[in-house]
């Protein structure tokens, strides 16, 4: 609704070589043209006064429709809580302006405040927000890490009973040793012999 009317800057031409008749008319020129310009944003502000207006009476008669359909209520509660001034039952405004000016301040001190607090908690919930997929992050990736984890210990679990069967299965050095002896005499003596 506040809008701001810009006039162009005048940048008027100068010939040097001009007669006075030129530049006079060139001046009137000028002026016929800064005066419709005028003519112009002048009609505009009345218009929008006009809407203005317009506006103000509806308002005006949506305020009288209300306080004629709001039933009787005392001052106290009509008044919007404590610090504000209530209307008085005629519909006259406040006898104290002083009063009316205070509330009104300590109302803009409160919204300034609730809106400070406002834009702390939308901060505080943004942080949160980051700190909460930073450690979904962390956790994502320590999750990656114990299942790696989980595999190289089933893969030396396996290696380590493969190595154990394989020692099993081929006796050691001095087990061979001292049992090739045995081994010898029984062949020799036909200790397991099947051809008897």
């Amino acid at each position: 609704m506040n809008a701001v009317i810009a006039f162009p800057a005048m940048k008027p031409e100068l010939k040097p070589n001009m007669s006075a008749a030129e530049r006079e008319e060139l001046h009137a020129a000028t002026l016929l043209e800064e005066r419709r310009r005028l003519d112009e944003d002048l009609q505009v502000l009345r218009a929008r006064e006009a809407n203005l207006r317009d506006y103000e009476t509806h308002l005006r008669a949506l305020q009288g429709q209300i306080e004629s359909s709001t039933p009787t209520v005392p001052s106290i509660v009509r008044a919007g809580g404590p610090g504000f001034p209530a209307r008085a039952a005629s519909g006259a405004p406040v006898e104290n302006e002083a009063a009316l000016s205070a509330a009104w301040e300590k109302l803009h001190r409160a919204r300034e405040l609730m809106e400070a607090e406002q834009a702390h908690l939308r901060d505080d919930r943004l942080n949160l927000k980051e700190t909460a997929a930073v450690l979904k992050r962390r956790e994502d990736a320590l999750a990656l890490r114990e299942a790696r984890l989980m595999e190289r210990e089933e893969q030396l679990a396996v290696a380590t009973a493969s190595f154990t069967e394989s020692l099993k299965a081929t006796p050691s050095a001095m087990a061979r040793f001292t049992q090739a002896p045995f081994a010898m005499a029984k062949s020799v003596f036909g200790g397991g012999n099947k051809h008897q």
